[in-house]
């Protein structure tokens, strides 16, 4: 038997499984249901920094909710999701643990500055004395 291809090896804190992927996309389709790809895939990097910095379950709400595979929506996210965790594209959130609504004004957003903004969010990294999850 042959060695696993390096290309699909990835650090254990980091693999997601299948129902944390369709968790991760539930969440993903709701917060950028009229996001362009490069929004959905900065959010579902920015859950994969946080999986990577604070442990399992990044985000995710929806849970309980079935995913459905003939919403487009849904699918969409799904795909983001897959490309985020599989690293095969770069993270346009510059390492971001952190976003919300370029509208809103989180208690936490005012001691921090953004990193990018994507979309219609402003991502960030934060540290644990600066960030409520």
């Amino acid at each position: 038997m042959t060695a696993e291809p390096s290309h699909f090896r990835r650090p254990s804190t980091l693999a997601a499984t299948l129902a944390e992927l369709m968790a991760l996309a539930l969440a993903i389709r709701d917060e950028a249901r009229d996001e362009a790809e490069e929004g959905r895939l900065a959010l579902a990097w920015a859950a994969r920094n946080r999986m990577a910095l604070f442990g399992r379950d990044p985000c995710c709400g929806a849970k309980g909710e079935r995913p459905d595979f003939a919403d487009a929506a849904f699918c969409r996210a799904f795909a983001a999701a897959c490309l985020a965790a599989s690293g095969d594209l770069p993270d346009p959130t510059g390492g971001a643990t952190h976003f919300h609504l370029h509208t809103d004004e989180p208690f936490w957003a005012s001691a921090a500055t953004p990193k990018a903004l994507i979309g219609r969010h402003l991502f960030y990294t934060l540290d644990n004395r600066t960030a409520a999850a």
